[in-house]
């Protein structure tokens, strides 16, 4: 799979496409930050039946994430990290993956928060992944565990983004979702072997 058969999602080529992407970009971050504000909704998409992406969720607004039936949570955020005894009183299981806001999780992170989904979701249970804003990190998580479950990367992208159009993932980040489909890949054929 290519990086720029990803890139094609999103992707306008020229001075117009990088000043469409800055501008979205902005635009999602100024709307994530205006979700903090008292009386908003919760800054949560549902991408389908078991997958929920979005950005940070305040902990007096946990008992919200458990009435969507929302069982896992994987927060990328490296610059804090939700309140696990809180979730865990509401049966909500949590795994913290820290990665620097615009950066992605590296590849063994991935593969870590894809082995760490798939039998909470077997088990019929919901995830939410989430970084800060729900833009870049949080989302791509999603994406990883979508093509662990059999999605391909551009289908999974193109719906995560009619779920959730903020989440425009960077040329870093669309390298990191391409470097995790090759290693899952790689190592989905070596366990056919």
């Amino acid at each position: 799979m290519s990086f720029t058969l990803l890139r094609e999602v999103h992707h306008v080529p020229g001075v117009r496409g990088w000043v469409r992407k800055q501008v979205l970009r902005s635009v999602a971050r100024c709307v994530e930050w205006t979700t903090k504000l008292p009386g908003r909704g919760l800054n949560v998409s549902r991408v389908n039946d078991w997958l929920h992406v979005g950005g940070a969720v305040p902990r007096s607004r946990y008992a919200e994430l458990k009435a969507r039936g929302i069982t896992a949570v994987i927060d990328v955020r490296g610059e804090r990290c939700d309140d696990a005894a809180a979730l865990a009183a509401l049966g909500i299981e949590l795994l913290n993956l820290p990665v620097t806001d615009r950066y992605p999780p590296s590849v063994e992170q991935l593969m870590r928060g894809v082995a760490w989904a798939l039998p909470r979701l077997a088990q019929g249970g919901q995830l939410f992944t989430h970084c800060e804003h729900g833009v870049g990190r949080g989302p791509l998580v999603g994406l990883a565990v979508m093509v662990a479950r059999g999605f391909e990367a551009p289908a999974a992208y193109r719906e995560l983004r009619q779920a959730r159009w903020q989440s425009t993932l960077n040329d870093r980040q669309l390298n990191g979702l391409a470097d995790f489909v090759a290693a899952w890949q790689a190592r989905s054929a070596e366990r056919a072997a």
